[in-house]
């Protein structure tokens, strides 16, 4: 006789932040998407345990023109939320949030799926998260101008992976910043991530490659280090700096400063 086993349904649901929701004792949710319209943090919690933070730009609710990224795919880190336990979206705004994935309905006697178990049990050592930092350049940038965007040092006791969607914008420019103009360069403890010599091309990787967010109007995919992931391991540094490699020097407009943005979504992780 073969056993029974949970149904399962779509999970396609519109829920709200500072809310919470409390599963039924025979029901669990496991989240595999996440979107939200909130342009400020939203932090997820079940029982209190903060799981993945997202905002609009990284994860909205839905492909638009103006951001062709939709809903970030938690992938391994999928969240679940047992039966009777809590759901919460933590933010600073009121807003919607996107979640897809499965409704489980347990039969009588059934529990809880040993690998949805397992990832409930790693909340506390698992989470995706995001940095969400800006250096001002000034009014000009001379050509060749290397300015440090962020040195990202975890503790002895974490790791922190880069293996999803990373975004730069430049702000204040004069004119509209075009290819060839600013790259992004990366380091390990102070070794490059490139060529050490600029004749065989410029330095990093080209800023309007890595859209912040992509849209139809311009770069339509976003950017990604899903392909060459980057472990950032306890005590080490990894550090982003922008360059100009335009050739000349670029100015800002009138009465502003020329500003460089970067957002990057990496995996924290806490060993032992």
């Amino acid at each position: 006789m073969i056993a029974p086993v949970p149904a399962t349904y779509i999970l396609k649901k519109i829920l709200k932040t500072n809310t919470t929701y409390t599963m039924e004792k025979d029901r669990y949710y496991v989240i595999k998407k996440i979107g939200t319209d909130a342009a400020s943090k939203v932090t997820v919690k079940v029982d209190g345990i903060p799981v993945v933070d997202v905002f609009s730009t990284i994860a909205p609710i839905a492909k638009t023109s103006s951001n062709t990224l939709g809903p970030i795919d938690l992938g391994e880190y999928f969240i679940v939320v047992p039966p009777e336990r809590q759901l919460l979206f933590e933010s600073s705004a009121s807003a919607n949030v996107y979640i897809e994935g499965d409704l489980v309905v347990l039969l009588p006697g059934e529990t809880v799926a040993t690998e949805h178990l397992t990832r409930y049990n790693t909340y506390a050592n698992r989470k995706i998260t995001y940095i969400d930092t800006s250096v001002t350049v000034g009014t000009s940038w001379a050509a060749g101008q290397e300015v440090k965007i962020a040195d990202i040092t975890p503790t002895t006791i974490e790791d922190w992976l880069f293996d999803g969607f990373a975004g730069v914008s430049v702000s204040g420019l004069s004119a509209a910043q075009t290819y060839g103009q600013i790259s992004i360069k990366l380091y390990f403890d102070g070794k490059p991530f490139d060529l050490l010599l600029a004749q065989a091309g410029p330095h990093g990787i080209e800023s309007l490659k890595m859209p912040l967010p992509p849209t139809d109007s311009a770069e339509k995919e976003g950017f990604s280090f899903k392909e060459k992931p980057i472990m950032v391991t306890g005590g080490h540094t990894l550090t982003f700096t922008a360059v100009n490699v335009s050739g000349s020097a670029l100015s800002a407009a009138t009465g502003a400063n020329i500003t460089v943005r970067f957002v990057a979504v990496y995996k924290r992780i806490i060993k032992g």
